[in-house]
């Protein structure tokens, strides 16, 4: 796996701050989480990749953006109780399913709310294929045909080709 820093040690506190948020509320944190204690990547702005088990819905976690390398895990026992996190947020910009079955996967996808949904694989993407969020996570889309649509404005014009004309606006 390839992981670069974050934009700024700013940045950095704030992913860090996430970590203690989500301890205060009872989520478990089952790997990373903090900056990395090799030497060369403790002088730059890394956060170890993270796993956190959150407790509610209503963890902050769940609800506002990171913005860093994190995920989060929940359970669940059925489909309904795994769509309903997931289109609980007012963010989704992607979304990841791992199955063997491909039909499910289908469904669920059409159910989820999120800009992007992959099927056993996670940050695919080809240029001509749109990209964007849903709700608080972007507005339109970017790349293929449908951004176009972002930097044009539809226009109806109507000409009555038998009207006559009259005289003052003939030369």
């Amino acid at each position: 796996m390839e992981m670069g820093p974050l934009t700024s040690l700013h940045h950095q506190r704030r992913v860090l701050e996430y970590v203690d948020i989500a301890r205060r509320e009872g989520a478990e944190v089952i790997s990373g989480g903090v900056q990395p204690s090799n030497s060369a990547l403790a002088l730059g702005c890394y956060v170890e990749p993270t796993i956190i088990k959150v407790s509610s819905q209503q963890d902050r976690l769940i609800q506002e953006e990171v913005f860093g390398p994190f995920v989060t895990v929940q359970t669940f026992r059925n489909e309904a109780e795994a769509l309903a996190p997931a289109n609980g947020t007012q963010y989704c910009l992607g979304s990841g399913l791992w199955t063997r079955d491909l039909q499910r996967a289908h469904s669920l996808a059409s159910d989820l709310k999120a800009g992007i949904v992959w099927i056993n694989s996670y940050k695919r993407a080809n240029p001509g294929s749109p990209f964007g969020g849903v709700g608080r996570s972007g507005y339109g889309r970017e790349m293929g045909f449908d951004a176009m649509q972002e930097y044009t404005q539809a226009k109806s014009i109507w000409v009555n080709v038998n009207a006559q004309i009259p005289a003052y606006y003939r030369r």
